[in-house]
């Protein structure tokens, strides 16, 4: 039973379901996991990064729900630029751990393959999405990409069963080409090299047009934000709307940030739901989720100060609906929101 309740663990640490967004996801350091899930990913990553540079310049590792773990590194070795891969030789969670082997192969590549793979990986991982909430799947493969900065900090990003379009897809797609090719799979270096030059153009375009889209806070959970059925389960035709700005944007307007929280540079976010009746008043708003029990106060404050919203509609009659707020607190935007006088 134990062992069940870890590998349900793995699955609901190591997977987001929900709808992806085109950033490699935040994933915390493999020595902060607790108990046996904590030991599961300290020895596979150590066994998968076996003879790679400790600070990365490009690396791809997966993990597969139930087949074989492996990892590649692009790397300088002798004055030449290579491809290095480790996989384990039977799944380790499920295989007996001193029967686990870890194969190695290698190939030279171009320095212009080199340079293109590690500009990419450092682009992405210097693009982490800015997320909140919980997602979880079932099963799957979640792949990681790290590499290291100007600085020597070491970033890494995660992504789990990506869309082959989204250029996050298509950079799986890319990191397991260069896999295959590190283990004399049958695939020209020519095309992936092509490849890696298509995906940095698209992700150099995107970073120009949109600096700091990732930035932006989304919630990836179980909840539905928004507009929410009626109290009594009617469909609602026309949504209720708020006077003057959205009503995230007036509760980031309107909220003051815990001064002890701010101090500390704790950040974290807030998911309220309330009623909205007839008359376009704030019925009944409670908490979701909350981070932290100040932040939840300041969001039913804010909340219950609301203004009068235009109700919503059903055959051109008022209904009172549901709606679920998600109010992230960012440290920086909020300092930014005082310094333009909001």
């Amino acid at each position: 039973m134990k062992r069940f309740v870890v590998i349900l663990q793995i699955l609901l640490f190591s997977f987001p379901l929900f709808a992806q967004v085109d950033y490699l996801d935040p994933v915390r350091s493999v020595d902060k996991y607790p108990g046996e899930l904590g030991e599961y990913y300290r020895n596979v990553f150590s066994l998968l990064h076996t003879g790679f540079q400790k600070k990365p310049y490009a690396c791809f590792t997966v993990i597969p729900s139930f087949s074989p773990e492996y990892a590649m590194s692009v790397e300088k070795r002798n004055g030449r630029t290579c491809l290095i891969s480790n996989t384990l030789s039977r799944t380790y969670w499920q295989a007996d751990k001193k029967m686990v082997k870890v194969n190695n192969h290698s190939v030279v590549i171009s320095p212009s393959l080199y340079q293109s793979l590690g500009l990419i990986f450092r682009l992405v991982t210097s693009q982490i999405q800015d997320m909140d909430g919980t997602a979880v799947g079932l099963d799957g493969t979640a792949y990681y990409v790290s590499s290291t900065d100007a600085q020597g900090h070491v970033m890494m990003g995660r992504k789990w069963m990506p869309q082959k379009e989204m250029l996050m897809g298509r950079l799986v797609l890319l990191c397991e080409s260069a896999y295959l090719l590190s283990t004399g799979g049958n695939i020209s270096e020519k095309t992936l090299a092509e490849e890696a030059t298509a995906l940095l153009k698209e992700l150099q375009k995107r970073s120009k047009e949109q600096p700091n889209a990732h930035k932006r806070p989304i919630y990836m959970g179980i909840y539905t934000l928004g507009v929410q059925r009626s109290p009594n389960r009617k469909a609602v035709e026309k949504g209720p709307k708020f006077p003057r700005v959205t009503p995230e944007r007036y509760v980031f307007e309107q909220v003051v940030y815990p001064k002890e929280l701010l101090a500390k540079d704790i950040k974290g976010y807030v998911l309220c739901e309330f009623t909205i009746d007839k008359g376009g008043e704030i019925l009944r708003p409670h908490i979701l989720e909350s981070t932290h029990p100040q932040f939840a106060e300041e969001v039913l404050r804010v909340v219950k100060q609301m203004p009068v919203w235009s109700p919503a509609l059903a055959a051109n009659q008022p209904l009172e609906c549901n709606y679920i707020l998600y109010a992230p607190f960012r440290v920086q935007d909020y300092k930014q929101r005082l310094l333009n006088g909001k």
